[in-house]
């Protein structure tokens, strides 16, 4: 189960499936190269923006962290995505984050340092 500063990978379609299964579906926001392909109700939070350093995506994540304290951060991962783009590693920030976060892949897609999200209801 995905908690904070413990990331957890799933794709796509089981993510959707896990959320439906919680007592509580949580506000989720997918940090993307675009808003082209939001699963479910999920929103939107730009991980790039051309012609925009990282401190400024930072700086957009940040605000959006106050915003929405409770809401769950999925970090799209899947491949032809571009990686969010951070001033720190994405692995670092991940694992310090105080939220919960999905770590959104392809179907398949076994290559990534965090656990897999195992819902046990």
């Amino acid at each position: 189960m995905p908690m904070p500063r413990s990331p957890c990978v799933v794709n796509e379609h089981t993510a959707l499936q896990q959320i439906a299964r919680l007592p509580r579906k949580p506000r989720i926001f997918l940090w993307s190269d675009s808003n082209r392909s939001i699963p479910g109700e999920w929103e939107y939070l730009a991980s790039v923006r051309q012609g925009v350093p990282p401190e400024g995506i930072m700086a957009e994540f940040d605000a959006w962290s106050k915003q929405y304290p409770d809401a769950w951060l999925a970090v799209d991962l899947r491949q032809g995505v571009i990686p969010p783009s951070t001033s720190t590693p994405l692995e670092q920030l991940l694992r310090q984050m105080p939220r919960t976060v999905l770590i959104i892949v392809s179907e398949g897609d076994v290559s990534q340092p965090w656990p897999p999200w195992e819902l046990i209801i």
